[in-house]
């Protein structure tokens, strides 16, 4: 039977999508957005941020490799070195959101200005990472103990058709994000299609199962 996540280890990695959104979006709309999208995170204890492809961008293409090796790993049989990836990315997240609550908990929020998201952090941010932390560590210390052996699942026709759509929405997008109104209609859906191109290159990593047809023979003896 062709390796699939147990239960905790694919709520683990659907809380690292959720988390890696916050890449992801400014990533692809620095690229295709230009000087005219402004962006700002924070990460490891230090501040980010650009307009379009200038500033600290480089370190975003450095984060969407680090989180796309990160996922590519769980989802593709959660082979070495994906334990360290994951606990690597989720100690630092709830560290960095606790030192956030207890600094500054009034500036600590979630904040998209075209969908017009404002979301405070200060409570609910230490809780969510540092659960997810714990509950990584957790996977870990028991997969290690099982000292399992894993091959990576093969790639199936719904993987590969999964990421041709991924493709296919990257001009779409250029065309929704590049022009029109800053935060207007088209920006708005550009930042959907962005949010879903990022759910489908993870549905494109999952080890889907092959479809297996039986071959009934009938072996007549004299």
């Amino acid at each position: 039977m062709a390796w699939k996540p147990d239960r905790l280890l694919k709520a683990i990695l659907i809380w690292t999508i959720i988390t890696l959104i916050i890449v992801w979006l400014p990533l692809v709309r620095g690229l295709m957005d230009g000087d005219s999208y402004q962006w700002g995170n924070s990460a490891w204890g230090f501040e980010f941020g650009g307009r379009g492809l200038h500033g600290d961008y480089w370190f975003l293409l450095l984060q969407a490799a680090f989180g796309l090796a990160l996922l590519y790993l769980g989802w593709r049989g959660a082979r070495q070195p994906f334990h360290w990836l994951l606990l690597l990315w989720h100690i630092q997240l709830a560290l960095q959101s606790t030192y956030n609550s207890l600094t500054s908990p009034e500036d600590y929020r979630f904040k998209g200005d075209t969908l017009g998201v404002d979301v405070s952090l200060a409570w609910v941010g230490p809780l969510l990472f540092g659960g997810f932390a714990l509950l990584s560590i957790w996977w870990v210390v028991r997969d290690i103990k099982t000292g399992q052996n894993r091959t990576a699942p093969p790639w199936t026709v719904a993987n590969r058709l999964l990421l041709l759509i991924v493709v296919g929405l990257l001009p779409i997008q250029f065309v929704l994000l590049r022009f029109g109104p800053q935060h207007g209609p088209g920006d708005q859906v550009g930042v959907i299609l962005t949010m879903l191109q990022w759910a489908l290159i993870n549905l494109g990593l999952f080890p889907w199962s092959r479809t297996q047809r039986q071959e009934v023979v009938t072996v007549e003896s004299d």
